[in-house]
C-alpha cells in the first residue's frame, strides 16, 4: 500500500550528499512525503519545459535539486534565466543549496509553503515533483482549499491530497508561453477527487498530456504507488488534442517520440469529461479497451449497496482467534469475521472454509462488545486501555472507543485490493468481512438471482469495466472503493431469460465447485459463461444509465 503520508519532494530520498549537507533520516522525509526522482525522468522533464524563449524556471517542491540539475544543463537554458525553487522543509533546503545553487547565480532559494505563499509574477517553465501528503495531515486544510476555490472558481473534494493543490497553483503560474511537467501519483486519474482538477485543466484548455508508467512500474523505489507525468501548457489552441501516453519504462521516456502509435492516444478536449476515469485512455501493454457498455446494464448501485467491510481502527486487539476467544471468555461477545482476502481465495466461502481456518488458529472472531459489558470483556478492554488502543486514529474518534462498527452479513463480497483480478465472493458462511472486502447487498432476496449477479461479477466483461474503475498503485497494485464498484455496470439479472437462468446458474454453481478440484473444468465453465454474456449483451434491450 502506498505510505501513510506520501510522495514526492525532488531527489530527497538520499542518505547522503556529494559535497556535504543534510542527512535527512527516512522517517523525516516519510513525513514530510518526500521521495527520490529519478534521473532519467527529471531530464526528459526538463527537456520538455525548456524552449528557446525561457527565460524563467520554477520548482516549487524542489527539496535535494534533482529536477533542477538537468535543467540548469540544458543546452536552451540561457545563464541570464531567472530561477526560482521553494521547499517547506529548511533541512532538505539546505542540501540543494550546497549541491545545486553553486550552478546559477540567478537561482533564489525560499524556505516555506509554497501553497500558502505569494509567489510574484509568472513562469515559461515549471518543473515539479510535488510532496505527497494526504488530505488528513494537510496543515490548516479547511482555509487552504477554501483559498483556492476562492481564487480558481472550483469545489474541491475535502479527499484532495496536496499533489492536486499543486497542479492548480502551478497551472496560475505558467506565462503565456509557459509549460509544465508534475510528476504526480495517478490515483486524480480516476478517484472521484480528481473530478474537480481535471475539469479545472479542461476548461482553462491548459492540459497537454499525461504520461502514464507502466503500472507495473516503480517510479518511486521506496514508495508503493504509480506514477504519471502530468503535462500543461499555456498556449495552447481550441482545437489540439490531449495525449495519453502509457510508458513502459523509465528508460523507454527518453524515446518517447519513437514508441509505438498503440502505445499513444489522442483525445479533444471536448471529448473529455471530467466525471469519467482516465487511466485507461493511455493504451498499451497491460492497459484495456475504453469501456463499451453491455446492453441491459445498468449501475450495479440499482441493484445492490455496496459497503465498505468493518474498519476496527487496530486489528491486532479486535481480532481474536479461536483459542484467545476461550482463554479470555469472549465467545458469546465474538462475531465470526473473516479479516483477510487470502483467507477467501475462491468464488465461495461457506461454513467449512470457515471451520478450517478457526481449527488453523487464524483470526477469526471480531470483539463485538455491545451495551452490556461482561466481567470477561471488562478485563480485556482493560488490557487494551493498558496497550493505548484508545488512543488510535479510528478508536479515539469512538464513543465508546471500544465499540466496532454494525454492519449487517453480507452475503457477496468483492476484494478491496488485487494485482491479478478483483474477486466477488459469495458469503455462504453469513460471517462479517473486515475491510479486506467490500460488502454488497442486493435489493432482490433470491438466491437464483444472487447467483446470476455474482456470475456476471465475474465475467470477462465486467474484468475490463473493473480495471477502468479502480485505482491504480505500484506493481501493479489496483484498489476499488464502494463507489467505483457501485458505478459498475452489469447485466441486469431481470432482463436475462428464463432459460438462459437456468443454463448461467448451473455453469456457476459448477465454476465455484470445480475451481477446488478441476480448474480445467473451472475454466470451461468461465468461458461458456462469458460467451452467453456476450450473446445476451446483443439481444438484451438498451437500458439507461
Amino acid at each position: 500500500m502506498p505510505p501513510d503520508d506520501g510522495m514526492a519532494c525532488n531527489g530527497s530520498a538520499v542518505s547522503s550528499v556529494e559535497g556535504g549537507g543534510a542527512h535527512p533520516s527516512p522517517e523525516h522525509r516519510r513525513r514530510l512525503g518526500q521521495y527520490f526522482t529519478p534521473p532519467g525522468i527529471a531530464a526528459w522533464m526538463a527537456d520538455w519545459v525548456i524552449q528557446p524563449s525561457t527565460r524563467s524556471v520554477l520548482d516549487p517542491a524542489v527539496g535535494t535539486g534533482a529536477l533542477l540539475s538537468p535543467v540548469f544543463a540544458h543546452p536552451l537554458l540561457p545563464g541570464s534565466a531567472r530561477v526560482d525553487a521553494w521547499d517547506l522543509d529548511p533541512v532538505i533546503l539546505e542540501t540543494c543549496r550546497n549541491t545545486v545553487a553553486a550552478a546559477s547565480a540567478s537561482l533564489t532559494l525560499h524556505t516555506g509553503d509554497f501553497l500558502g505563499s505569494d509567489v510574484d509574477g509568472s513562469y515559461d517553465a515549471i518543473v515539479c515533483n510535488p510532496p505527497y501528503v494526504r488530505h488528513r495531515t494537510l496543515q490548516q486544510r479547511q482555509a487552504l482549499y477554501g483559498a483556492f476555490e476562492q481564487q480558481l472558481g472550483v469545489r474541491l473534494s475535502r479527499f484532495s491530497n496536496s499533489y492536486v493543490l499543486f497542479i492548480l497553483k502551478i497551472a496560475t503560474l505558467l506565462s503565456r508561453q509557459g509549460r509544465a511537467a508534475i510528476l504526480t501519483p495517478v490515483d486524480f486519474l480516476n478517484a472521484n477527487f480528481g473530478s474537480p482538477i481535471k475539469s479545472f485543466l479542461l476548461r482553462e484548455n491548459i492540459l497537454d498530456g499525461i504520461l502514464v508508467f507502466e503500472k507495473a512500474t516503480l517510479v518511486f523505489d521506496d514508495a508503493n504507488v504509480a506514477a504519471c507525468i502530468v503535462l500543461l501548457r499555456r498556449d495552447r489552441t481550441a482545437d489540439d488534442p490531449v495525449r495519453f501516453v502509457r510508458v513502459p519504462s523509465e528508460a523507454e521516456l527518453r524515446a518517447l517520440e519513437a514508441l509505438p502509435q498503440s502505445w499513444s492516444s489522442s483525445y479533444p478536449t471536448r471529448a473529455l469529461s471530467p466525471e469519467r476515469k482516465w487511466l485507461h485512455l493511455a493504451p498499451g501493454s497491460g492497459a484495456v479497451a475504453p469501456l463499451v457498455r453491455q446492453r441491459g446494464s445498468v449501475p450495479l448501485e440499482q441493484l445492490a449497496a455496496v459497503r465498505r467491510g468493518i474498519a476496527t481502527g487496530a486489528n491486532d486487539f479486535f481480532t481474536l482467534t479461536a483459542a484467545e476467544c476461550e482463554q479470555y471468555g469472549l465467545l458469546a461477545e465474538c462475531r465470526p469475521c473473516i479479516t483477510k482476502a487470502s483467507h477467501a481465495p475462491h468464488l465461495e466461502f461457506c461454513s467449512s472454509n470457515f471451520d478450517t481456518l478457526r481449527n488453523d488458529g487464524a483470526k477469526v472472531y471480531l470483539l463485538d462488545v455491545r451495551a452490556e459489558v461482561s466481567a470477561a470483556a471488562q478485563a480485556y478492554l482493560d488490557e487494551g486501555l493498558r496497550r493505548g488502543v484508545q488512543r488510535r486514529y479510528l478508536t479515539r474518534h469512538r464513543n465508546p472507543w471500544y465499540a466496532t462498527e454494525q454492519r449487517p452479513t453480507a452475503p457477496l463480497w468483492v476484494t478491496t485490493f488485487s494485482r491479478t483480478g478483483f474477486r466477488f465472493v459469495l458469503n455462504d458462511a453469513g460471517v462479517a468481512n473486515l475491510t479486506a472486502f467490500h460488502g454488497l447487498y442486493p435489493v432482490v432476496d433470491d438466491h437464483e438471482w444472487l447467483l446470476m449477479l455474482a456470475a456476471f461479477l465475474n465475467s470477462g466483461a465486467a474484468r475490463i469495466a473493473l480495471a477502468q474503475h479502480q485505482r491504480l498503485y505500484g506493481s501493479g497494485l489496483g484498489k476499488l472503493e464502494p463507489l467505483d464498484v457501485a458505478k459498475l455496470p452489469v447485466i441486469d439479472p431481470e432482463e436475462v431469460p428464463q432459460s438462459a437462468r437456468e443454463e448461467i446458474v448451473a455453469l456457476y454453481t459448477s465454476r465455484c465447485r470445480n475451481e477446488r478440484v478441476d480448474l480445467a473444468e473451472a475454466r470451461h465453465c468461465r468461458e461458456a459463461l462469458d460467451r452467453i454474456w456476450a450473446e445476451l449483451s446483443r439481444d438484451l434491450p438498451v437500458v439507461g444509465m
